[in-house]
Formats: C-alpha cells, sequence, structure tokens
C-alpha cells in the first residue's frame, strides 16, 4: 500500500490540475477539452484512490459513463495499471447498465400494480412500446426526448409489464421507465439507498455533459445527502446529446447542487498544433471563450498538423478522392485503425460503395457502428479470448484474461496457490479440446459449428454463473442475441479468410479502416480523421444549425491527431432525405470558421449560399 503523500502516477506525467483533482477529496466538476486525456485522469484517480486505501477496503468506486465504450475503456486501464485485484472493486458502469441494476436486484421492492417480472425484454428504440399502444388501442405518442417521465397510458403501461401472452408480447420496458422504476426504488427504501451509499466512497460521472434529466435525479438520489465525494467530467463544447434529452445546465445544477469546485484541465494530448489551432477557429460558434492557455504535447514540433478541405463536383469524383488517399497512407505505413471516416448521418447513403472498397488485398473499409458495441460485450471479449487461447500462442493477454475470468466464476481465492495451479490444469486440458474442434472446423459446415464451440464455453465456465456475474444478461434474451450477433459475424469472417486467427483479427477489426457517425466517435481518436458531407441535408437542410449541430462538427475534427481531410460534394444522389444539389447557407459558418483559422488548405472552395 502506497502513502498518499508519495503517490506519483506511473509512466506518465500529469498536468498539475491533473494531479489535483487525482488526490482532491472535494465533489468536482472538471472541464476537459478533447485531448486532454479525461479517462486517463479518472483511471489514474481509481488507482490513487484504491493504490492509497483511499477508497478503503471494501468500499468502492462506482463509474457512470453515458457511453458503454468509455466504461469498458476505464475499467482496461484500471486494470492494466491496478492490476486485478484492486481493480474489481471499480463498478464501470452505463446509466442505462446502473439503473437496471438497480431494478434487477431490487425488484420484489417495486409493487405489484407496476412490478415487471424478472425476465422482461429491454425496448431499446421503443418499437415494443409502440406495439403496445398499438394492442390497448391507443393512437402512437410522440415522444419529446426533453421529457424526462413521459405520460404513457395506463392500459400501454399494463401491456408493457405484464405483457400480453395472447398477442405473443412479453413482458418489456424500455430504458425510460427502467430508470424510472430505479428512481422509485431509491426514494422509497432508505436501507437501500443507505447501503448504497455506504458501497461507494467515491463516483465518477463521465461525459457529463451528456446527462439526461432523469439521469442527473438518480444521480442526486443517491448521492448528494452522502459522504460518497463525487468527480464529474465533461465538456459543454462536445455537448452532442441535447436531441436525446441532454441537460443544457447540468454544469451549473451540479455546482450549485453538490457545492463542487470548478478545474480546467489545459493540456491537448491528442491534436498537433496547427489542428489545435484550427479547432480553436471553432469556439466563438460554440459560444465558447477562446482559451489561449490550451496546449499541445511537447511531442510535437510547432508545425506539425495538416487540414485540407476539398470540394467535389460530385460524389464519384468524392469517393475517388478518398480511395486515393487511403491507399497512400496505407502504402506509406499508416495503420487501418490510426484511420476514421466519419458522417453526420447514414454511413450508407454518405459513403455508399466506398462501404465495399478494398484499400487493398488486406485493408477493407466497414461500418463500424455495426461492431462497435457488440466488440465491448464482456460475453464477446471472453469467447474470442477463449478461441485465441486454444488455437494461438501468440496472445498472452487473451489467456490472461481467461484465466482471471476462469478463477473469478469458479470463485477461487488468487491467493491459493494450490487451487489456483490445479484450476489452471484443468483450463489447459479444456483449452486442448476445444482447439481440437475448432480446428476440425471448414468452410464446408455451417454457422452451428461455431454455436457448438460458444455453447460449449460456456458449458465449461457455467452460463449461468457467468450470467450472474455480468448483470446485463440475467434478463431477457439480451445473452443470446449478443452471442447470435458474435457467431454470425464471426462465422462470415472465417468464411472469408479460411483462417481462424486471421478471422479473429478481421472481427475486431486489425486490418479494417472504420466508418461511422460522429456521434459514436466521442471519445475517440485517430492519426487521421476523413470529415465527408459536410451540407446543410446532413445536418437537416429545413433548418439553422444549432449549437449542437456546431458541436457535433466540433467534435469530428478534434478527433484527428494529425491529418484532418473535410470533404464536400456539390451533388449527391445517394441521400434520400436533401438529394440533388447541395446547398451550405446553413453550414457555411463552419466552413468560414475554418478557413478564417488561416490553418486548413483548401481545393476548389466554391461554396456559396
Amino acid at each position: 500500500m502506497k502513502s498518499q503523500k508519495h503517490w506519483m502516477p506511473e509512466s506518465i506525467v500529469l498536468e498539475n490540475v491533473a494531479l489535483d483533482v487525482v488526490k482532491s477529496d472535494y465533489n468536482t466538476i472538471v472541464i476537459a477539452g478533447p485531448g486532454a486525456g479525461k479517462t486517463e485522469l479518472l483511471a489514474q484517480r481509481a488507482c490513487y484512490l484504491l493504490q492509497t486505501n483511499t477508497c478503503p477496503y471494501p468500499k468502492r468506486i462506482l463509474a457512470v459513463s453515458f457511453k458503454k465504450d468509455s466504461a469498458a475503456n476505464l475499467s482496461e486501464r484500471v486494470s492494466k495499471r491496478c492490476g486485478a485485484d484492486l481493480s474489481r472493486r471499480l463498478d464501470p458502469y452505463t446509466f442505462d447498465k446502473f439503473c437496471k441494476e438497480l431494478l434487477d436486484r431490487f425488484i420484489l421492492t417495486v409493487p405489484l400494480s407496476f412490478r415487471p417480472v424478472k425476465d422482461y425484454l429491454v425496448d431499446t428504440n421503443n418499437d415494443l412500446l409502440y406495439k403496445a399502444y398499438d394492442l390497448a388501442g391507443y393512437p402512437r405518442q410522440r415522444f419529446s426526448p426533453q421529457d424526462s417521465k413521459p405520460n404513457y397510458p395506463k392500459p400501454v403501461v399494463d401491456i408493457m409489464i405484464k405483457g400480453m401472452p395472447e398477442k405473443d408480447f412479453q413482458p418489456t420496458l424500455n430504458f425510460n421507465m427502467i430508470s424510472r422504476l430505479a428512481l422509485y426504488i431509491l426514494q422509497n427504501n432508505p436501507y437501500i439507498l443507505a447501503s448504497l451509499q455506504k458501497t461507494y466512497s467515491h463516483v465518477f460521472l463521465d461525459e457529463f455533459q451528456d446527462t439526461t434529466t432523469l439521469q442527473y435525479e438518480v444521480v442526486s438520489k443517491c448521492f448528494q445527502v452522502s459522504s460518497s465525494i463525487i468527480t464529474a467530467v465533461g465538456d459543454q463544447k462536445q455537448r452532442i446529446m441535447l436531441w436525446a434529452g441532454a441537460m443544457p445546465n447540468a454544469f451549473d445544477k451540479f455546482i450549485v447542487d453538490f457545492s463542487a469546485k470548478i478545474k480546467t484541465m489545459v493540456m491537448n494530448h491528442r491534436s498537433a498544433p496547427q489542428l489545435l489551432l484550427l479547432q480553436k477557429s471553432l469556439y466563438k460558434s460554440l459560444n465558447e471563450k477562446e482559451i489561449d492557455i490550451i496546449s499541445p504535447n511537447d511531442k510535437w514540433k510547432p508545425d506539425d498538423g495538416y487540414a485540407l478541405l476539398s470540394v467535389f463536383p460530385n460524389e464519384d469524383s468524392e469517393r475517388q478522392f478518398i480511395r486515393e488517399k487511403l491507399l497512400e497512407l496505407i502504402n506509406t505505413g499508416t495503420k487501418p485503425r490510426d484511420i476514421c471516416i466519419l458522417v453526420k448521418r447514414s454511413i450508407d447513403e454518405y459513403l455508399g460503395n466506398i462501404l465495399e472498397y478494398n484499400v487493398t488485398a488486406d485493408v477493407k473499409i466497414r461500418n463500424e457502428v455495426i461492431y462497435q458495441d457488440l466488440l465491448k460485450e464482456d460475453a464477446v471479449k471472453f469467447i474470442v479470448a477463449v478461441i485465441y487461447s486454444a488455437i494461438s500462442t501468440g496472445k498472452p493477454n487473451a489467456y490472461m484474461y481467461v484465466q482471471d475470468i476462469d478463477l473469478q466464476i469458479k470463485g477461487i481465492d488468487i491467493d491459493d496457490a494450490n487451487k489456483v495451479n490445479a484450476q489452471y490444469l484443468v483450463l489447459n486440458s479444456f483449452l486442448d479440446t476445444l482447439a481440437t474442434d475448432i480446428k476440425n472446423i471448414t468452410v464446408e459446415d455451417t454457422e452451428a459449428s461455431l454455436n457448438s464451440i460458444v455453447d460449449k464455453t460456456f458449458g465449461y465456465i457455467g452460463e449461468q454463473a457467468y450470467c450472474d456475474a455480468n448483470p446485463q444478461y440475467t434478463n431477457g434474451d439480451f445473452f443470446q442475441q449478443t452471442k447470435t450477433n458474435l457467431i454470425a459475424r464471426l462465422w462470415s469472417e472465417f468464411c472469408a479468410t479460411q483462417d481462424w486467427v486471421n478471422a479473429l483479427n478481421n472481427f475486431e477489426g486489425e486490418n479494417s479502416i472504420p466508418a461511422m457517425t460522429i456521434h459514436k466517435s466521442k471519445g475517440l481518436e485517430y492519426d487521421t480523421v476523413f470529415v465527408v458531407g459536410i451540407e446543410n441535408s446532413a445536418f437537416f437542410a429545413d433548418r439553422s444549425l444549432s449549437q449542437e449541430d456546431v458541436s457535433a462538427f466540433f467534435v469530428a475534427v478534434s478527433r484527428a491527431k494529425q491529418h484532418l481531410f473535410i470533404t464536400t460534394s456539390k451533388e449527391r444522389s445517394s441521400v434520400q432525405r436533401g438529394g440533388g444539389q447541395q446547398l451550405y447557407s446553413n453550414v457555411k459558418v463552419l466552413y468560414d470558421a475554418l478557413q478564417s483559422s488561416g490553418k486548413i488548405q483548401i481545393n476548389n472552395y466554391a461554396i456559396s449560399e
């Protein structure tokens, strides 16, 4: 155990503000712009709290993020820096997962009149909610994201909660209902609330600018009147979820409600100096004061960073430029995963046949949105690691991960060397048997052969025990859906490569250039970024740009470390809404801001309103 006085981060130098936050013993709101290293900040704070026992055993740290991959990234960093034993006291959740676990664990405290069954389904996009409206004979209601507690008709709620077997409708909740039931539990069960507060001495709130009113209400009920120390991190310039109900005043409210101190991180460790200056050109449009003290990392030279805006007469010439530039980057040594293609909306419409293009024989472009959440699923990471461990000796981290999960699920104390070594022998025997089964699979077989491998793996580990250890799989059909999606995607890669190692590499995206929406790129960074299709139609042609639209563009350009390419086409035939000749009256303010920076080269700049 390290002392608080002598604790210092390992293998990294934190700026003074960040180090103050890491060691703070008060509620804090941290303003952390793009590239500031907010995930690393939270990871180092977790390490400090655990390694110095400032979070005293057996208390825990609750880390709540808006996105699933943010929670996973934080967990991975803390595990790497603290080791498996200490990192088990960090509980990373998304807001939705946190509320769902509260409901699932304490579901019996909900009154029978609106208590869901234990194995309710989760409606992620309101499709089943609308079906319940139809079954109840009510006209479908349009829900405003700003309405955190929509008033569903009682017959609709009854169908959702109790189901309608005669119409083949299973009991179902959407995340709004789950969060409201979780809040009800907290409001009406003081012992549960007290237990939660005693469990978590420290709480992290990531991507705080995207917090909704209902989510904030849950957090406030949990910890506003408690001794738990809250660290919230966010950036108002990257507030792009207002359309989904994010609070416009979350920062100001948190400061008042939690008596929080404000800290501003001043480093941008991501972007080269010229790109950082380009980003600052957008501050005025974001109603932000230009922070001259924001500085690039010392690793850069002052002239590092390159940005190019290209205007094309049509989609074909735009896509040809992108293909040629991608080939040039790959041939000069840029790794596929260091490149990203971003669009504001509809990847298929704006990229079209680019998604079918192989940059080289080994490198392709893929729609990363399909894979992004799947790859972060615990069950997927476990199966991928098991297959790697069975057939390859080149992935030691995968084998160590499988060992840790095996010991954890089997309840074996890592300090009991005899039991640990005995279990390793059992695991190795299973992997040897599984390796034989995997190597006997050929492309002449069907998905069922891979399904058998997955079933054998969960049979070995104990499927129910695994689901109990990962609460997101404890009810509904999410676990089965996750397995089905994994098997379909991985089988497709095996059929294409006829080699399991290559199939796994491709499945994880090692040999593909990711294409995604701007919203899905939050928290990510790439050496080279293409931002495609900045036209009125991409930002909805029937209205002027909102501040949220400008924030989305800021998020896009701030993903780039070293190279930024922005493209637009004067004609788009593939766009269903706003196709044909493109207009720029709304987005011209973005181009003007970039041009005024003097930090972007412009090809064929001839944009008019």
